[in-house]
């Protein structure tokens, strides 16, 4: 246990000591929190399922710091109208950004600023390593009562050469009143390169009383990235808020969603759809607090898992002694596409209030053979209705998504991925 224990502390330090310095007491303070927490094993409760063996072969020592041209952007974006924010390797890139648009404002914190920072929700070892690697924190921050015409464009883009890591930090702050909608798109400039390589996110979101927000998160790595995600959802009274993660590549992706209700009468959904294929490894989180009354809480989660791939799934809901009149319900359901594929499934409730009503429910399965079978006689092929019934199970989250292009883009990934299943 002790060889493990500082074998463990070698891997850390090799990682933080690859940075060219530390960033100031903010840095430090968490970085002195990752060393109480520890690298995590599978030893640990929270990571029974997900290994990180692969992860010790990343070169830590080299950094990427080529930037792409705007052609080499625009082809890497979506194509839908946006405001768009770039960030390479973890930086932003004000010159490739749309830093004039009067809906919000641009800044880079400094160290008094980001000391006043909201407390991490439910914080873990990646998330600490993110704040104390992270070499800038973009504030973001849209004005009371404005509503943003065009949805705000987060691009992290992973660049050649790969290799070692790259951090993203970014806190957003909406005005009472205001409406936004937020795309997170993580994507590799180059989905070839073999190379490991890593990438850790954090993504906060203040939303104030009466505001609106819709957040999507996209993850499009090459199959040999590693990406830890943290996104931290504080919600005002009267507030509604959509929160949708699409996880459709990476060799370990593990994406953490924690959310706190601190006024009455606000909403939230919290939906994801995770497709794992391969040998890879996907763990989506959800971590909610209802702290106040008279709030309410929907959660669907769903996992498509195919060849030998593994996926895990972890959800609580948290209900405070005063939050009366709570109403939270969570469903994860999951689709096992091979008899190599695993699902681990754990959804929680924590309910110290009475009169609330709460649910949970999780369900696993594989394809159902007389529905292929029914389809079959009516003309289809069986990769063709197997296919239809994987893309009606998906449709229940791909449906949640108000922004056209990106429904259809969930919905293309999961044909492109039925495809190499059956190709």
């Amino acid at each position: 246990m002790a060889g493990l224990l500082k074998e463990n502390k070698s891997i850390v330090s090799d990682w933080f000591m690859s940075k060219p310095s530390m960033l100031g007491e903010y840095a430090e303070h968490h970085w002195s929190l990752a060393q109480q927490v520890g690298f995590p094993t599978t030893k640990h409760e929270d990571w029974k399922y997900t290994s990180l063996t692969d992860f010790r072969e990343i070169d830590f020592s080299h950094q990427a710091e080529t930037i792409p041209t705007q052609a080499d952007i625009d082809k890497l974006a979506i194509d839908t109208e946006t405001s768009r924010i770039v960030f390479v390797n973890g930086r932003f890139i004000s010159e490739l950004s749309d830093i004039d648009d009067p809906h919000y404002r641009l800044t880079l914190l400094n160290e008094d600023a980001k000391q006043r920072l909201p407390k991490p929700i439910n914080p873990e070892f990646f998330l600490h390593m993110t704040e104390a690697s992270a070499r800038e924190t973009l504030h973001l921050e849209v004005a009371k009562n404005c509503v943003v015409s065009k949805p705000i464009y987060l691009l992290n883009i992973v660049s050649r050469p790969y290799g070692g890591m790259s951090q993203q930090k970014i806190h957003i702050t909406q005005g009472q009143g205001s409406q936004v909608k937020i795309i997170e798109h993580l994507i590799c400039d180059n989905l070839q390169d073999t190379s490991a390589h890593y990438s850790g996110s954090r993504l906060v979101m203040d939303v104030a009383d009466n505001a609106g927000l819709d957040h999507y998160k996209l993850c499009f790595a090459s199959d040999t990235h590693f990406h830890f995600g943290h996104n931290d959802i504080f919600i005002g009274r009267d507030a509604k808020v959509a929160s949708h993660t699409f996880l459709f590549s990476g060799q370990l992706t593990r994406h953490h969603t924690s959310s706190q209700l601190n006024g009455e009468n606000s909403h939230i959904d919290i939906n994801s759809l995770t497709l794992p294929r391969k040998s890879q490894t996907y763990d989506s989180r959800t971590y909610l607090e209802h702290n106040k009354g008279h709030c309410t809480s929907r959660q669907i989660h769903k996992i498509i898992a195919s060849e030998s791939s593994k996926a895990v799934f972890n959800g609580m809901i948290k209900v405070a002694p005063n939050a009366l009149k709570t109403d939270g319900q969570m469903d994860n359901h999951n689709l096992l596409l091979s008899r190599e594929s695993e699902v681990n499934s754990k959804p929680q409730l924590e309910i110290y209030a009475d009169d609330v009503k709460c649910s949970h429910g999780t369900t696993t399965g594989a394809l159902n053979k007389e529905q292929v079978f029914y389809l079959q006689t009516r003309g289809l092929a069986k990769e063709q209705a197997e296919q239809l019934i994987t893309l009606a199970f998906a449709a229940e989250v791909a449906e949640e998504v108000d922004i056209p292009f990106i429904r259809q883009l969930a919905l293309e990934s999961i044909k492109q991925k039925m495809s190499k299943v059956n190709g």
